[in-house]
């Protein structure tokens, strides 16, 4: 069985090991290479390549999750409604695109014990990452969601100008999806401490560095914190599951997760 993540800079990406723990847990045969493609214009060429090789299993990453709608056949109503594809199958002579983003952020906050029901959040970045952030909130019950983007695109969007201006406690949630602060740029942070003092909750999608400057100004200020890490070893799980078309116990998460911390 042959598995892949496709993406433009993969240098960073712990999905081929976490893949590996999960052949290792299961007893399933399988392989998992990192695919980087420059240029969009490359992504159908590069679709070609895995039917010929029999690469029928492909995660998307960042900067592609929109971009590779135009090469599938099929699309799942969940990532028709996140607008965002991260899991691609080949079979039947098709290509059926899904987004198992969207199962590993609420996971990650389930097991953080984190409240979503009648809560306001704030997500910074409105890359392909946060429609799935965006929709699990909305379909857990969040009260109120702002995205905070450079380009204003109508009354969900603030800018960060506006954010420096919000009141303390009037969010709940603060969910950074943007790549700042990621490796190799680990002493970034995407605001300031000033702003992560207002909030309860801090949840960060960067999983290299498992605890980002970010999170580590949010546990100093004594707030909830969930890492990237937990996310996307809970989305690689559910692409599985989506690809052998069977379910797997919860466990497996955790199992993985623990592997990978004690590493990193």
């Amino acid at each position: 069985m042959k598995q892949g993540l496709l993406g433009k800079k993969l240098s960073h990406s712990y999905s081929a090991i976490i893949h590996k723990h999960f052949y290792e847990i299961t007893g399933i045969k399988g392989n998992y290479e990192l695919y980087e493609v420059p240029t969009v214009s490359e992504i159908k060429p590069f679709l070609k390549m895995c039917k010929k090789e029999g690469i029928h299993n492909i995660n998307v990453t960042i900067p592609y999750k929109k971009d590779i709608f135009k090469y599938i056949d099929e699309i799942s109503s969940q990532a028709m409604n996140i607008g965002a594809i991260n899991t691609v199958t080949y079979k039947n002579n098709k290509f059926y695109g899904d987004n198992s983003d969207y199962f590993g952020f609420l996971k990650a906050l389930e097991n953080q014990k984190i409240n979503i029901n009648e809560t306001n959040w704030i997500i910074l970045g409105s890359g392909g990452s946060h429609e799935s952030v965006k929709v699990a909130l909305k379909d857990k019950g969040a009260n109120k969601i702002k995205v905070v983007s450079r380009t204003k695109r109508n009354n969900s969007y603030i800018s960060y100008e506006e954010l420096e201006n919000i009141t303390t406690n009037s969010f709940y949630g603060l969910v950074n999806t943007t790549p700042v602060g990621m490796y190799p740029n680990i002493d970034d942070c995407v605001v300031s401490e000033s702003i992560i003092k207002k909030f309860k909750c801090v949840i960060d999608l960067i999983y290299n560095p498992v605890e980002t400057i970010f999170l580590k100004i949010a546990k100093q200020n004594d707030l909830k914190t969930a890492n990237g890490l937990y996310m996307l070893v809970a989305q690689a799980i559910k692409s599985q599951e989506i690809w052998l078309d069977r379910s797997f116990d919860s466990q497996i998460i955790n199992e993985i997760y623990e592997k990978m911390s004690v590493k990193l």
